[in-house]
């Protein structure tokens, strides 16, 4: 059951289902040719009733023989009789010549795309007509010197009468139409009878049924040609973005492919387009996290080897000064473990709840003097110059905490390299829809060789009169600016020092 329902839940399926509603219109043409029918057969009887009941009027009026409707023109599937009021035929316009009918639909009948149209329809259209009422055999009252039938007694009667009945031709069999009119004749009442084969109407129904087949025909193989090209299209390239999403990942979950970036215009190719960047990004984070645990077992190494180191050497010694030294050490190195430990504790939080913390409008001069008061207050020996172009607000939406976070680490950063006698300047000022800080310390400046690995994690580039250093402070500084959709730079000012600029979105 679920394989039945997984196959009919296929788009390709149901699209090749949506196709074939073209031939709805073709189908409901063939179905409607019957009505069209039915019209043609009542025009031609309303027809022939009214040349029935002017030829009555003339021979009542003139008084006319009955014989001058031989000389009548008619035309070549019509025929007029006038029966006397036993029946005997006594005037027939049939006997100035043979009937001919110019209508040739045993053509169109006998055409190869008709009869393959009459083989795979007939059934179907049985099934939406029902059942067709029988008809009287028509053959024998056409060789009948003696007319009895419904429509000669109607007229006798003086009403109008009407039937039809099928003449069995050697082909096929043919449908005539009778019309009768009471007339007075010389030897008291008499009729007209009025008859037309229906060649004419079957001509064009032939004729309507093949171009009815040809448009179904045609609508198909444009449901097919159009499944296809969708096909081709659509589901192909879905069938291809799902094998490549199976195959992406190995065993253990990791990623070990990507998907292919199509080159189409439309929306499939935008998304396996938006899947490749997608996977892309995932591959960087799975190396990135690789690259990241790989740099923390390396930066945890060294303090445990320091107090392994430690340890041992309380252990050989039995001098006080040397177990206080020692032990010293140790704690040193703990200290620094857990100085690191609470840093990567502090970003790990940063890049997964950044996106959920509340975000308020925070004015960042506001913030940056707060800060720079905290440093004074510590005793910082370098002055930091603050310069707010603008005296209100400059506000950003983002956390006052982590806006403390960000420029604590800054200006203890510019704070480390700046020397006695230098200073910290701090530039605010709105920058089109960004709120520019620019923080440039007077120290002498990065590497060239350094100035693309400053963000990195567990990266580090001071000398050893500044102390150790976790190398994770502008690694912080980055993931918060970042996360609130700024842009974060450090580089070497063209007058001394360095200069790391951070812009956030305007509140």
């Amino acid at each position: 059951m679920t394989r039945w329902r997984r196959f009919f839940s296929r788009i390709g399926l149901r699209i090749l289902a949506f196709n074939l509603l073209l031939l709805f219109l073709p189908l409901a043409g063939v179905l409607y040719v019957d009505v069209y029918e039915e019209h043609l057969v009542e025009a031609q009887r309303q027809s022939m009733h009214e040349r029935a009941r002017l030829i009555a009027e003339i021979i009542d009026r003139n008084g006319l023989p009955a014989s001058t409707i031989e000389n009548l023109e008619l035309r070549n599937d019509e025929r007029i009789r006038i029966v006397s009021g036993d029946g005997t035929v006594i005037a027939d316009s049939a006997r100035s010549g043979e009937e001919s009918y110019p209508y040739h639909y045993e053509e169109i009948r006998s055409d190869l795309l008709y009869r393959i149209g009459t083989l795979l329809l007939r059934k179907p259209m049985q099934w939406f007509r029902g059942p067709e009422p029988v008809s009287l055999e028509g053959d024998e009252y056409e060789a009948a010197a003696v007319l009895d039938g419904i429509e000669i007694e109607n007229a006798l009667a003086g009403r109008s009468g009407s039937a039809k009945r099928i003449a069995r031709a050697e082909s096929s069999p043919s449908v005539i139409l009778y019309e009768a009119r009471p007339v007075h004749l010389a030897g008291g009442r008499g009729a007209v009878l009025v008859s037309r084969t229906t060649h004419a109407i079957l001509h064009d129904l032939y004729a309507v049924r093949l171009g009815i087949f040809r448009i179904f025909l045609g609508s198909l193989l444009a449901a097919i040609v159009l499944s296809l090209w969708i096909g081709a299209t659509i589901v192909r390239p879905l069938g291809r973005l799902q094998r490549e999403s199976e195959a992406i990942l190995d065993r253990r979950g990791r990623l070990r492919g990507g998907f292919t970036a199509s080159e189409k215009r439309d929306e499939i190719g935008d998304l396996s387009r938006a899947l490749e960047r997608l996977t892309s990004r995932l591959e960087s984070h799975q190396d990135f996290s690789e690259h990241f645990a790989a740099d923390v077992s390396h930066e945890f190494r060294n303090p445990l080897a320091s107090i392994r180191n430690a340890v041992e050497m309380m252990a050989s010694t039995s001098d006080p000064h040397e177990r206080d030294r020692f032990l010293s050490m140790a704690n040193d190195e703990i200290n620094r473990m857990e100085n690191l430990l609470g840093s990567l504790r502090e970003i790990t939080r940063i890049d997964a709840r950044l996106d959920n913390e509340p975000l308020h409008p925070t004015d960042v001069a506001a913030v940056v003097r707060s800060v720079a008061d905290g440093f004074r207050v510590r005793g910082a020996n370098v002055p930091i110059v603050i310069e707010a172009a603008e005296s209100r607000p400059l506000e950003v939406r983002a956390s006052e905490e982590r806006l403390v976070q960000v420029f604590e680490n800054v200006l203890e950063n510019a704070l480390s390299f700046t020397p006695a006698g230098g200073s910290v300047t701090v530039s605010i000022k709105r920058d089109g829809q960004m709120i520019r800080t620019a923080v440039r310390d007077s120290g002498p400046g990065i590497p060239k060789g350094n100035l693309s690995r400053v963000f990195d994690r567990f990266f580090s580039w001071r000398d050893s009169s500044n102390g150790y250093h976790a190398g994770l402070g502008l690694a912080i500084v980055k993931a918060i600016v970042e996360g609130y959709g700024g842009r974060v730079t450090l580089q070497n000012h063209p007058d001394g020092g360095a200069e790391l600029v951070a812009s956030l979105p305007a509140a």
